[in-house]
């Protein structure tokens, strides 16, 4: 029966399946246009495993992993998590120009208290292995540090 009709009102048909077409393509198109935005974010740019070192001069260099995240209350981190691992007390991310300022306390070689404060920028922000490099304290001591996410 539909070939039948088909035939006698073959442009009213050929209207409706166009039709139906652009509504189905239009709603493939919406709802792709949603999925693809969530598909491509990374989250807060600082958020992630970042490995670098920092030392006092080109010579007496000391890795380092930070593992920051944004979550509702700010930036938190870690200094070289495990089992001598370092907590952020403050951190600040600031987006006007992608800095980073973290304090944290934590012991030196002896023992002794030591606060280490971390200042540095973001640079290749649009790329996934993205760097922080800038100033490293460690009681006294500054130096530099470069770390890259991973």
């Amino acid at each position: 029966m539909l070939a039948f009709y088909s035939r006698i009102a073959g442009d009213k048909v050929k209207k409706v399946n166009s039709k139906f077409r652009i509504v189905l393509l239009a709603g493939f198109l919406a709802g792709f246009g949603h999925i693809v935005p969530v598909a491509g974010q990374e989250g807060h740019p600082m958020d992630g495993s970042w490995v670098g070192d920092w030392g006092l001069n080109s010579q007496d260099r000391h890795r380092v992993v930070i593992i920051m995240e944004w979550d509702i209350s700010g930036l938190v981190g870690t200094i070289n998590p495990g089992n001598e691992a370092i907590p952020f007390d403050t951190a600040v991310a600031n987006p006007d120009d992608w800095s980073l300022y973290a304090e944290a306390e934590g012991v030196d070689a002896e023992g002794r208290p030591v606060t280490y404060i971390i200042e540095g920028a973001i640079d290749d922000l649009g790329t996934y292995n993205r760097t922080i490099a800038g100033t490293w304290m460690v009681g006294s001591n500054t130096g530099d540090f470069s770390i890259t996410r991973q």
